[in-house]
């Protein structure tokens, strides 16, 4: 053994620069905690509850849905009040199980495009519909942040019961995205699937804490919690997260929807009124070719299942750019990139004409 003066400084100096380097190594992986704790920690305190967490109520089969009987004068403003009935609907008065003599009565369900997020109960296109053809006695069943598939089990559970003529089911692009997760916005949903070649429907009850508890999505973002995941995920104590599981289910959403559509088409047969498929343009479908390919799926889709299909799209994109900015909400208003008023009266003049030209509301 050497152990002269020489290779004692030698394995000194080794022995410091490793130390040093461990002890750099610590801080790095300290500093890298805090600094991924803190980001959730901010995530947490500067994330804004959603709007509808002020009408709205745990539901164990749809995550969310209206309090009954709500008034709130300036919900989006000053001015635009948003008003529930009985039922939950988003109507000024309450809905009676059968048909007015003399009306044709219309449900319209959808995401908050059809709830008429931003404008007033009387300005919403469901609603304007009623101002523009007298006979028509419209049903407000839009919902902030739904998923096709929460407003199919909406109309399911509670529209259904009343008698109508017309089923608007009512559309946005994100909606058939939404289809794919159980939560949204850390609020949990349920979530549709097909087993035996028939839809089931899957996390319901509907876990209350992600209704009281949304913020608990941020926790997510923790490395320690990803790393926690994926070493249960590699022994099996525990499944794919949802992103992993949204993406294998990327290719069953038209199954599922096609599924839908064809199980609501007999529903409103039974009762003797019709389904319609209804095409929203948001601005950014307007301003980009991404909803071609879902509207070619919804035109397939219609001829094949003998369901009318009215398709906004088009007429949306012939507007020059300035004037189809205007139709929506801009800046600092609440309920930005929504129809705003102008908006909504157009979207239900178009339906309204195109409404007009189907045998069954004559």
């Amino acid at each position: 053994m050497d152990t002269s003066p020489t290779n004692y400084k030698k394995s000194g100096l080794a022995r410091l620069i490793a130390t040093n380097l461990a002890i750099l190594g610590l801080l790095l992986v300290a500093i890298e905690g805090l600094a991924s704790y803190g980001l959730v920690v901010r995530s947490i305190v500067t994330t804004r509850g959603i709007a509808e967490r002020r009408h709205t109520r745990y539901d164990p089969v749809l995550g969310w849905s209206n309090e009954p009987n709500v008034f709130i004068r300036d919900m989006y403003g000053p001015g635009l009040y948003l008003r529930t009935n009985a039922q939950g609907f988003r109507n000024n008065q309450n809905i009676s199980v059968t048909i007015p003599t003399g009306k044709v009565r219309i449900v319209c369900s959808g995401d908050s495009f059809t709830l008429g997020y931003g404008v007033d109960n009387d300005h919403t296109w469901c609603s304007l519909l009623s101002s523009l053809e007298p006979r028509f006695e419209t049903v407000n069943m839009g919902q902030g942040g739904y998923g096709v598939d929460q407003a199919y089990l909406w109309y399911k559970r509670d529209g259904a019961k009343f008698n109508h003529h017309v089923h608007l089911l009512a559309f946005i692009t994100g909606d058939f995205s939404r289809m794919k997760y159980d939560s949204f916005l850390g609020y949990g949903k349920p979530v549709l699937d097909i087993e035996n070649g028939m839809l089931v429907v899957k996390n319901v009850p509907v876990p209350r804490r992600n209704y009281y508890f949304p913020w608990i999505q941020h926790l997510r973002q923790l490395h320690t919690v990803e790393f926690l995941n994926r070493v249960s995920r590699r022994i099996g104590l525990a499944t794919a997260d949802s992103s992993q599981v949204a993406q294998t289910r990327d290719e069953q959403i038209r199954e599922i929807l096609h599924r839908m559509f064809e199980d609501l088409k007999s529903l409103n047969e039974q009762r003797s009124s019709k389904l319609v498929l209804v095409y929203l343009p948001d601005l950014g479908a307007v301003t980009s070719d991404g909803p071609r390919e879902w509207t070619k799926f919804l035109e397939e889709e219609s001829r094949s299942l003998a369901i009318p299909f009215i398709n906004l799209f088009p007429e949306f994109r012939s507007l020059p750019h300035e004037q189809v900015v205007q139709l929506f909400i801009s800046g600092d208003q609440s309920g930005i990139g929504h129809f705003n008023e102008a908006g909504n009266a157009l979207v239900a003049k178009l339906i309204h004409q195109k409404l007009m030209t189907y045998p069954f509301v004559n």
